[in-house]
């Protein structure tokens, strides 16, 4: 999964509608799990301001894709906050020998914690420049509000799991409630 839809959905809401939530930012082994590939350069950074910058982050993408999944407008000021974080961990580039030939590598030149917030970021700008934004999508049950990228061939994926989670989930909804209304108009409620 992508670094960016990893951290949208570390704010986990319990899709079967019991209310549970859980901020798994703040979860010890997922921020683990997380943050290793970034381990050395990350040295000496307490975890409470890594949990910061990364909720931080998660606001600021959650609030664009939010309005890009709704077909709203994405203001200005949230472009230009996503192109500061960024700006904050600039990257030059290296000529590197491959197997088959050259390859263009990226390399950061600010590490710790404005480089991997950058790095999550650029994930989520990829995704924008290389793929299609509208496929980008909120999970319509209410309960879950996971993010997901829609593959599906005519773009219609409605929750982010269809088959055994909220897809199946919804469909029983609907179902039971269908049956419970059928059901109230025979016997006159």
């Amino acid at each position: 999964m992508d670094l960016w839809l990893d951290l949208l959905n570390s704010d986990w809401h319990d899709y079967r509608g019991s209310g549970r939530r859980e901020d798994r930012v703040q979860v010890p082994e997922w921020l683990h799990r997380y943050t290793t590939r970034w381990k050395q350069s990350l040295t000496g950074v307490s975890e409470s301001s890594i949990r910061t910058e990364l909720k931080d982050l998660r606001i600021l993408l959650r609030g664009i894709v939010d309005r890009l999944a709704s077909g709203r407008r994405v203001p200005r000021r949230l472009w230009d906050r996503l192109n500061d974080v960024l700006a904050a961990a600039p990257i030059s580039r290296r000529l590197v020998r491959s197997p088959g030939g050259f390859a263009l590598d990226l390399v950061p030149v600010q590490r710790g914690i404005a480089g991997m917030v950058a790095e999550i970021a650029a994930s989520f700008c990829r995704t924008l420049a290389e793929s299609e934004p509208d496929r980008i999508k909120v999970c319509d049950n209410p309960d879950c509000l996971w993010v997901f990228y829609d593959q599906s061939k005519n773009r219609s994926r409605r929750w982010c799991e269809s088959a055994t989670g909220c897809g199946l989930l919804m469909k029983v909804r609907r179902f039971r409630g269908r049956r419970k209304r059928a059901s109230a108009r025979r016997h006159g409620s």
